[in-house]
C-alpha cells in the first residue's frame, strides 16, 4: 500500500482523490437531469404540433365571431354620397382618389337629414380627404381611422340622432 495514499485512519484513499463509493451520484443526477429535458422536450413539442397543425389559426377565429355577430347585427338604411373625386396632398394633381361612401343609419329621421346635408358632407370630407398625404390614403391600415372621421364630421352636422356607421362602397386610386 502507497503510504501517500493512506489516510489518517488507516482508510485508503484511491489516487484520483475520491472517497470509494462516492462516484455514482454524480451519473445518476445526469440521468435525472436528462429524462426532466427529454419530458419538457417531449411535451413542448407536443403543444407545439397541437398548435400549429391542429387548431384553428387566429384569422379564422376572429372570421367566425365577426360572421357570428353579423348575424345577430341588423343593418340600418344607408345614405350614399357617391363619386367623390379626391386629390390628395402634395401630388400635384398627379394622383386622384375616387371614393364612394356609405352612411348607415337606423332611424328613417338621420337619412332624411344627411339627404339634406349632403352638399355640407361632400365639402367636409373631401377637405378631410385630400388634407392627407398620399401614404395615408394608400395604407388600408388608415381606413378605419378615416371611417371614424367621416362618422365625426356626419355626427357633428345632424340635429338629432347619430349615423352608426360608415362604410367605402368603393375607394380605387384610377
Amino acid at each position: 500500500m502507497n503510504e501517500a495514499a493512506e489516510g489518517t485512519q488507516g482508510v485508503e484513499v484511491p489516487e484520483g482523490g475520491a472517497a470509494p463509493g462516492g462516484g455514482g451520484a454524480k451519473p445518476m443526477m445526469v440521468a435525472m437531469i436528462a429524462v426532466l429535458v427529454l419530458a419538457f422536450q417531449i411535451v413542448s413539442s407536443h403543444y407545439i404540433v397541437k398548435m400549429l397543425f391542429f387548431s384553428k389559426p387566429p384569422e379564422a377565429v376572429a372570421e367566425e365571431q365577426m360572421v357570428d355577430e353579423k348575424k345577430t347585427e341588423e343593418v340600418g338604411q344607408i345614405y350614399k354620397l357617391e363619386t367623390l373625386l379626391i386629390n390628395p396632398e402634395a401630388s400635384r394633381g398627379s394622383k386622384h382618389l375616387l371614393v364612394d361612401i356609405g352612411i348607415e343609419a337606423s332611424d328613417p329621421a338621420i337619412i332624411g337629414q344627411l339627404e339634406v346635408l349632403d352638399p355640407v358632407l361632400r365639402d367636409n370630407i373631401s377637405t378631410l380627404l385630400s388634407s392627407q398625404p398620399l401614404d395615408v390614403l394608400t395604407n388600408i391600415l388608415m381606413r378605419d381611422k378615416l371611417r371614424l372621421k367621416i362618422e365625426e364630421i356626419a355626427n357633428f352636422h345632424l340635429k338629432e340622432g347619430e349615423v352608426d356607421r360608415v362604410y367605402f362602397i368603393r375607394y380605387v386610386f384610377p
